[in-house]
């Protein structure tokens, strides 16, 4: 432990405080005596919970565990872990601001991956709140570096492709290549934020029907039997029109957020908690987690904004950026 006040290496611990128990560190160059500063950049004053079941509970929660199953093995109440989440992703936030500018992608493809909370939309009631419903998640990733560059939540709608598509622009510079699916509210939208500086085309995927031997109720979408692309602004690279890399993010998503997986219970159940875990895996996922097809760097490293893969403790400790 390096001393705070003289930098000097010998520092002796010194018992602890606290119902936390953080270590305190004693010089005995200058008699000054301090706790342990990343035990404590990250704890709020009104958190109880020591340092490292934080980030237990944190890392528990992005490898796809429930509330309910986090409870059983770390023993916090499941609205400490709720409270946790919530000051976990203002760390989060602060770090996807501060880090992801000024990206220089050449490819970026975008997509919407569905989501409700509380109560799915077929289901509401006249009285029910506005929150409750659909909330999709839509993403802007870098298909070179993985990158998750942008995401908004809310509902599929022009409104979101234009906020999505505002947030992208603000994080990128140059000229650069868009995918998406052909939903048209992204084309107005790029028009908008993009102009012509972008080359800009869509897939258009052709469903068939479900093979015979599914039953009547099969739960999913038909199968593809095509993709066109389409060329709306600039001149795309054709071979470069595809969704695959943001398709296979949504999967990632959907296996570590647990709310985020089909056909569960683990749905979420007010839409601030909702955006509080989806903002601190977006975090997790660009600074935290190595990526195979990047040789275990994170998108973040491959990106330039990193020089090392991040640990929860890491993430967690950011006070200001």
């Amino acid at each position: 432990m390096t001393c705070v006040r003289c930098q000097h290496q010998t520092c002796k611990r010194f018992g602890y405080f606290s119902k936390r128990r953080v270590q305190r560190w004693r010089c005995t160059s200058c008699s000054a005596t301090f706790a342990d500063p990343t035990a404590t950049a990250y704890v709020r004053p009104e958190h109880s919970t020591d340092p490292e079941r934080f980030a237990q509970a944190i890392t528990l929660m992005l490898e796809g565990m429930s509330i309910r199953a986090i409870s059983r093995v770390t023993g916090l109440h499941k609205q400490t872990i709720l409270s946790l989440m919530n000051t976990a992703s203002e760390k989060a936030r602060k770090v996807l601001d501060a880090k992801v500018q000024n990206i220089d992608p050449r490819y970026v493809q975008m997509d919407e991956l569905w989501g409700y909370v509380h109560t799915k939309e077929n289901n509401l009631g006249a009285d029910d709140p506005r929150e409750w419903g659909n909330a999709y998640l839509w993403l802007a990733m870098d298909s070179e570096t993985k990158l998750i560059i942008s995401h908004t939540i809310g509902a599929r709608s022009g409104i979101n492709a234009f906020r999505i598509a505002g947030d992208l622009r603000a994080r990128t510079v140059g000229r650069f290549q868009i995918t998406t699916d052909s939903l048209k509210a992204y084309v107005m939208a790029i028009q908008e934020w993009f102009g012509r500086e972008v080359d800009y085309g869509q897939l258009h995927k052709i469903y068939g029907k479900v093979s015979d031997n599914r039953s009547g109720d099969w739960y999913g979408s038909g199968r593809v039997i095509g993709a066109v692309p389409h060329v709306k602004i600039g001149k795309p690279d054709f071979t470069r029109i595809s969704t695959s890399h943001i398709e296979r993010a949504n999967l990632t998503v959907r296996m570590h957020l647990r709310r985020l997986t089909r056909l569960t219970n683990a749905f979420s159940k007010s839409l601030d908690n909702h955006k509080a875990a989806i903002t601190l895996y977006i975090a997790f996922y660009n600074f935290c987690r190595g990526h195979q097809t990047l040789k275990g760097g994170s998108p973040a490293m491959a990106a330039g904004l990193a020089d090392h893969v991040w640990s929860i403790a890491e993430l967690l400790a950011v006070s200001g950026v």
